[in-house]
């Protein structure tokens, strides 16, 4: 089995050589969040987990020229892919931190913003204390992360078909009760809490596209990183399994998500 920092390593180098499948999948999920978000003009945001800067490039239009936009990952190959497509705006400023170590002064931004990068945290009340310091006063959080993992047809069908085990598959499903949600946020002192469900089917384009995608990130891909299966035992029976799922020679897989959204105090 391979070791925790070997898998970072392998998923952050998927990431960012597959950015833009990622991008395809993510982008109606991501956009939601953004939209429950409601970012201003001028509006200064903090982008917590920016991945490859699809969501920077997002808020950013959404911020104009007026606002500004801080973003943080703690994997540098996709951050290398997101300094090369933000290189244009000067607006934009790209760290290489854990977001709940970040020390910005009270009340530094308007907005906190993530798709899919809160699920990970240690202490979570401890890192979204510490956004809800960083806000201005009536400041908004908003994120989307992920529902259940058997909600998730995105993750279970791949593993289904490979006809692996899925019970100890937990990081990126840490947030997906509401009621947990709705308690770290209310210890770490956000009020007006919402939790939407968000149900869309996702694409990233034709069988190979898609099999590309669930063997190197997602729960299948984490699997694989992780030497719990081996690609050639399971690449057949998924890709089989993605093939009958194909409409106009596209796969789309259900994701099952959390639109969230906040204010400090």
């Amino acid at each position: 089995m391979q070791s925790p920092s070997i898998s970072r390593n392998l998923g952050d180098e998927a990431r960012a050589e597959l950015a833009g499948l990622i991008d395809l999948q993510m982008t109606p999920l991501g956009l939601a969040s953004v939209e429950a978000l409601s970012p201003r003009s001028g509006d200064i945001i903090l982008d917590v987990g920016c991945g490859a800067g699809q969501t920077i490039l997002q808020l950013a239009g959404r911020v104009g020229a007026a606002g500004r936009i801080i973003a943080v990952d703690v994997a540098p190959r996709v951050l290398e892919v997101a300094k090369e497509r933000t290189a244009n705006l000067p607006n934009v400023e790209l760290l290489k931190c854990d977001a709940s170590q970040l020390a910005f002064a009270d009340g530094t931004f308007d907005a906190v913003y993530s798709r899919f990068g809160v699920m990970f945290f240690a202490d979570p009340v401890k890192a979204f204390a510490n956004f809800a310091r960083m806000l201005k006063p009536n400041g908004r959080l908003g994120f989307v992360c992920w529902r259940s993992l058997r909600q998730n047809e995105l993750d279970m069908f791949p593993l289904q078909a490979a006809d692996l085990p899925f019970d100890d598959i937990a990081g990126p499903f840490s947030l997906e009760d509401a009621e947990t949600i709705a308690r770290t946020l209310t210890s770490a002192g956000f009020r007006k809490i919402s939790t939407e469900a968000y149900d869309c089917a996702v694409s990233c384009g034709g069988v190979d596209d898609t099999l590309k995608v669930v063997t190197r990130v997602g729960a299948l891909g984490m699997m694989l990183r992780t030497g719990r299966a081996a690609l050639a035992q399971v690449e057949a029976p998924v890709r089989a399994a993605l093939a009958s799922r194909a409409i106009g020679g596209s796969i789309y897989l259900n994701a099952a998500t959390w639109v969230v959204t906040a204010m400090s105090t």
